[in-house]
């Protein structure tokens, strides 16, 4: 029942993430084993529900069956005894923990108090060799009330079982509010009895290559999700968007617009100028009949309603909602959307519900009630903090988990954006603008999940993990005993289990170099890795890597055409994504002799929409011109149309030079009748880079620039040795 183990051994058994308030280990160990029993002390609630988590969780992690024993034998040996403590100040969520010879004694005022110090138990075992727990005394709580996790299901459903799957990585690491993302321009995603074109019409879409795509959870299903979270110690919050975000409530039911359409649910992400109309008595009764089921359907206090991202433009037209706004004395769009949201609040307090809004809510006046989520940067949250509203922090510098969290040329597309594992664990909700007292409403933060660019589950997952164990220590460690270089050693176990737990999550792939190589007899491929307990193995004939491929020691050195593919392993087993890299051997580049150039670059517009860079033929020409940088002209009336511009690179010296190509749409670029950058296909959002020797001279450049969304913005930038990525300088643009 009990070992001992030497103190460094003790040491690297303690991975708790997040880190405990107060935590002392000593020597030895507590050995689970089969006659290992489970007790709790009289008063405890729902000691069933935490008996089957914790015995199911430890045959999981160790194929061990622990006893649940319903007696109160609390002080007796070999147990993991739960022990109800009274008369004591302690919060709702706050644990004690004893390991010694004796067994796991854990103590709270309540249920989620011992869910929390199961959560660390779990944590202390070993996930090889024998279930010995370490001897530790832990005392814990949280920092901070809220620690959230949102998911968008409307840009791409998930199912039921996913979303357990994501309730439990949230209840792994303390995080306590779900905030659940269910309706959207491009998917309406739970059942209302009362309109069942919501789920008929707005739960469905026609994608860009006509095939249909959606789904949508029944109201037994989202009572099944909330029943599962609840036994987890975690709040769902459902976010029912208004008045923008709509399109999809919009098909099923038409009549609730300004213009009252026809509408389909949208296949483009973006923000749509068609919301609910403020003007019409209709709009809000529909509104407050589908809260009057979701709240039948979530118990939680707060509604999330939205409140972002809301065009006026509609508003602006519409005779029905400026007479509203005369009606209610309203000076312009922003307080007519106050007036939206004032009455939404009004009409749910009287069902004893509060609402949280992004910071939107605050233009044209904050309904008084109102809790903000802060998530354009944190001005919003220190405006409503100093009002004395509550305030949830989730900004898109640190909290966004849609972003890229390494450089966007090795990574998966995804939106945009950059916030590393690191950055995450940076973030301070806490902004040092507040005095004492406005710092009370923080009431803590939340990592956004939008799925624009996360098809399947597995992305969802490589996305959130690791960074939901950095964020679940800002919310919960004290800020003083967070620590870069000990939180980065903790999280090797974390990979394990992560692993162990079937989660696809995130590890750094190799960095150094540019993906694409232009060389002419030989060339050095630099790597690096700065992840602890990891390899580099590649592999030179195009196959993917594995635990044979050779291991990166030294700097790669070709002399022919080769596809380089690299591949960080992980300890745990873990992998990172496969990064492939081109390095083509060509003829040395001649530079063109021209005695008189013009500056500046000649193009040709074309109008149509193109899904591929090689399928831009010239059909209409709109107009020719001469441009000065490598990017879309300025001021061309067609919304869709591809650009070809040709001209001559000028080069000083001699060099070997980078280029740079961040697209959303096709494009396209070549020197000569090498194709240096090559983007292709919808909303790519990767940054293309490709590096080449080029000497001084003159050399024939092309680009094609495809035109398919409203904010396409691609353009070419370059570096050489002797400066920065910057904008190729007119003066080396000719034709």
């Amino acid at each position: 029942m009990n070992s001992t183990n030497s103190k460094a051994q003790a040491n690297s058994s303690i991975s708790i993430i997040p880190k405990p308030a107060r935590l002392i280990h000593s020597e030895g160990s507590f050995l689970l084993e089969k006659t290992t029993s489970i007790v709790f002390s009289e008063g405890i609630e729902n000691k069933e529900i935490l008996a089957s988590y914790l015995s199911d969780q430890i045959t999981e992690l160790t194929g061990l069956r622990i006893q649940k024993n319903s007696s109160d034998k609390v002080f007796a040996t070999n147990l993991i005894s739960f022990q109800l403590v009274q008369d004591v100040e302690w919060g709702e969520e706050e644990y004690s923990m004893i390991i010694d010879q004796n067994g796991v004694l854990i103590e709270a005022v309540s249920a989620s108090g011992f869910f929390y110090g199961i959560q660390s138990l779990l944590q202390l075992i070993p996930l090889e060799g024998a279930p010995e727990v370490p001897f530790v005394k832990i005392l814990d709580e949280p920092r901070y009330s809220y620690r959230g996790m949102h998911l968008d299901v409307c840009r791409h459903f998930f199912s039921v079982d996913f979303i357990k799957k994501y309730i439990d990585l949230m209840a792994m690491y303390k995080m306590n509010t779900f905030h659940w993302h269910l309706t959207e321009d491009q998917g309406w995603r739970i059942e209302i009895k009362k309109y069942p074109k919501l789920t008929e019409v707005g739960a469905w879409r026609t994608e860009k290559d006509g095939s249909r795509y959606g789904g949508f959870y029944t109201q037994e299903q989202i009572k099944e999700v909330v029943a599962y979270a609840t036994d987890r110690y975690i709040t769902v919050i459902p976010e029912i968007e208004l008045p923008g975000h709509s399109v999809a409530a919009l098909a099923a039911y038409p009549e609730l617009a300004c213009n009252e359409g026809p509408f389909e649910v949208e296949n483009e992400w973006g923000v749509f100028d068609d919301v609910y109309c403020a003007g019409k008595e209709s709009t809000f009764e529909f509104l407050q009949n589908v809260m009057l089921e979701v709240i039948e359907l979530f118990p939680s206090k707060y509604i999330h309603i939205g409140g972002d991202e809301c065009p006026k433009a509609s508003w602006e037209k519409c005779p029905l909602c400026q007479k509203r706004m005369k009606e209610e004395g309203l000076k312009n769009e922003h307080e007519l959307q106050s007036y939206f949201i004032q009455r939404m609040e009004k009409f749910l307090q009287t069902k004893d519900r509060r609402i949280i809004g992004w910071d939107e809510i605050l233009e044209g006046g904050l309904a008084p009630e109102a809790t903000v989520m802060s998530w354009r940067g944190i001005a919003g949250g220190i405006e409503a903090a100093k009002q004395h509203h509550d305030v949830i922090m989730t900004p898109g510098t640190h909290c966004y988990f849609d972003h890229y969290q390494d450089v966007n040329y090795i990574e998966p597309t995804a939106i945009g954006g950059f916030t590393s594992l690191q950055k995450v664990y940076e973030f301070e909700p806490t902004p040092v603008e507040l005095n004492d007292e406005e710092a009370k409403y923080i009431l803590g933060a939340q990592a956004n999940v939008w799925t624009e660019y996360m098809h399947t589950s597995d992305r969802v997952e490589y996305m959130v993990a690791p960074r939901i164990c950095a964020l679940a220590e800002v919310v919960w460690s004290r800020k003083q005993q967070r620590n870069w270089k000990d939180f980065q050693t903790r999280l090797n176990h974390h990979y394990s289990l992560l692993k162990q737990k079937n989660i696809h999550f995130f590890v750094k792939a190799p960095h150094g170099g540019v993906n694409k190589n232009f060389f002419f007899n030989k060339m050095v491929l630099p790597l690096e890795i700065d992840s602890e307990n990891t390899k580099i193995r590649y592999t030179l004939d195009g196959s993917d890597p594995d635990i044979y491929s050779s291991v990166y020691q030294q700097e790669i050195e070709l002399d022919k055409t080769s596809t380089v593919k690299v591949q960080s392993f992980h300890s745990s087993g873990a992998k990172s994504r496969v990064r492939s890299i081109e390095c083509i051997k060509i003829d040395p580049l001649v530079a063109d002799t021209v005695s008189k150039l013009n500056v500046g670059l000649k193009y040709k517009i074309v109008k149509g929409k193109f899904a591929s860079i090689y399928d831009v033929v010239e059909k209409e020409v709109l107009n020719c011109g001469v441009v000065d940088e490598l990017k879309f002209p300025e001021n061309i009336e067609a919304e869709f149309y591809a650009v070809e511009i040709t001209g001559y690179l000028k080069i000083d010296e001699n060099a070997t030079y980078t280029f740079f190509n961040y697209s959303i749409d096709p494009a396209l670029f070549s020197i000569g009748e090498h194709v240096v950058i090559e983007s292709d296909g919808l909303n790519s959002r990767l940054e293309r880079r490709a590096r080449i020797y080029l000497k001084q001279g003159v050399y024939p450049i092309r680009m094609l620039l495809v035109k398919n969304t409203p904010y396409a913005n691609q353009k070419l930038t370059w570096c050489s040795q002797a400066f920065d990525q910057i904008e190729i300088p007119t003066t080396h643009l000719c034709y």
